[in-house]
């Protein structure tokens, strides 16, 4: 068996009814893996997280990345989905590497970053469940607010999970272990730069035009700004 990662991006490990929380670890470890299989939660930015595998030194053979997507698809659809990559030009890798350093904790920033600096292997794949950006956030406020309307304190993220969400978080279980045993053959699809979301050219905010005086002996810079 290929010596295998699972990294759950995104995790949140302190809301239980988020579906990419607590509960999502625990049936991903409860589960019966080959040795040589490690799963970790990657809450953090994609720059440390490419940094620490450098560091480590660590290969793998295969690895599965986890995580929430907006690709237009209808909520709680997951997707497996094999990497294809392609070479990606420096100010796009740049912009990605400006919104990890920031703080954003974003599957494709991590896709497109990791494949720059070589950290992944060729057999690399990802399993995404379609959430709104603001579905962590609102399941908190919405705790928060019942527990206000009560007249009642409440520790927040304590709710567990809703049915309909216990049964998403099989599926997402079910379909990792799909490819991190059986790789390409369990993906239903490619991904590829061009589906990523922030793939559109980047504006430049400013630059110069430098041009030549009438005389031909005096240059002017003008400054524009879009």
């Amino acid at each position: 068996m290929a010596r295998v990662l699972i990294g759950i991006v995104g995790s949140c490990p302190f809301v239980r009814g988020y579906v990419l929380g607590p509960e999502l670890m625990a049936r991903l470890h409860a589960g019966d893996w080959p040795a040589d299989c490690a799963i970790r939660e990657m809450n953090w930015g994609a720059v440390a997280i490419v940094q620490d595998l450098q560091a480590s030194g660590e290969t793998f053979d295969r690895v599965v990345l986890v995580g929430a997507g907006e690709r237009g698809l209808p909520a709680g659809t997951v997707t497996s989905q094999s990497w294809v990559g392609q070479e990606r030009d420096t100010l796009a890798v740049q912009r990605r590497v400006f919104e990890a350093v920031t703080g954003v904790v974003s599957m494709d920033n991590l896709l497109v970053i990791g494949a720059h600096f070589g950290v992944w292997p060729e057999d690399l794949f990802s399993v995404e469940v379609e959430l709104a950006d603001s579905c962590l956030g609102d399941l908190v406020m919405a705790e928060m607010l019942a527990g206000s309307g009560r007249g009642a304190s409440a520790v927040i993220g304590d709710r567990p999970l809703t049915q309909a969400d216990s049964a998403l978080v099989d599926r997402i279980v079910a379909a990792t272990r799909a490819v991190a045993i059986d790789g390409a053959a369990a993906a239903s699809e490619t991904l590829s730069m061009e589906c990523l979301s922030g793939t559109r050219p980047v504006a430049a905010v400013c630059h110069f035009d430098f041009s030549v005086g009438v005389t031909g002996a005096d240059h002017t810079a003008q400054e524009k700004f879009q």
